[in-house]
């Protein structure tokens, strides 16, 4: 009997233990957030579909994570200029940057 619910124990242990190790496979298969599909498309009016342009404006598919946020606090903070970046950086909240960034992670990803 005390075998039987030593198994038990140790098996509800290991279910518990897979379901940790699972959970951040969950979490980065989460859906991109709305705002990001969202803001994406507005910046591919300026930047290409998916961020890939083609011109003298710099593609946003081939910065990395860090670098757009770096690119959108210096365009907030106005260290760095651009035509109409400015304004745009200080209208969108950290939560806005977080999913374009995530957004343009998957593009890249593909």
């Amino acid at each position: 009997m005390r075998q039987a619910l030593v198994l038990r124990h140790m098996q509800r242990l290991f279910v518990l233990l897979a379901g940790l190790l699972a959970a951040p496979a969950l979490v980065s298969a989460a859906p991109i957030p709305t705002r990001g599909v969202a803001w994406a498309q507005a910046c591919a009016a300026c930047h290409g579909p998916d961020g890939q342009s083609q011109g003298a404006i710099p593609a946003l598919n081939k910065l990395s994570p860090e670098d757009f946020r770096a690119a959108m606090r210096a365009f907030r903070t106005e260290e760095r200029q651009g035509t109409v970046m400015n304004q745009i950086a200080k209208g969108l909240s950290e939560a806005d940057v977080e999913a374009v960034v995530a957004y343009f992670a998957r593009v890249q990803a593909r």
